[in-house]
């Protein structure tokens, strides 16, 4: 999911905070395994907010979801 606009409801999910490359970025560990479940990249021009997450899934699903968020990139 993609949310692009003044004010986004990051973070949705609960995990460490990790910033770099532009972004915040919400890391869970599930099952020893850590995820990054989603990213927010904040601009000083509209749109101000640019909120990158994953949706309920797993597996290959999962793994493909984070590799799509992970290329995301506010030009």
């Amino acid at each position: 999911m993609i949310y692009v606009g003044p004010s986004s409801q990051f973070p949705i999910y609960s995990g460490e905070t990790v910033e770099a490359a532009g972004r915040v970025s919400i890391i869970a560990n599930q099952d020893g395994i850590r995820h990054a479940m989603e990213h927010l990249f904040q601009r000083e021009t509209a749109p101000r907010e640019i909120h990158v997450w994953i949706m309920s899934l797993e597996g290959a699903d999962q793994a493909l979801a984070e590799q799509i968020a992970q290329t995301v990139d506010p030009r």
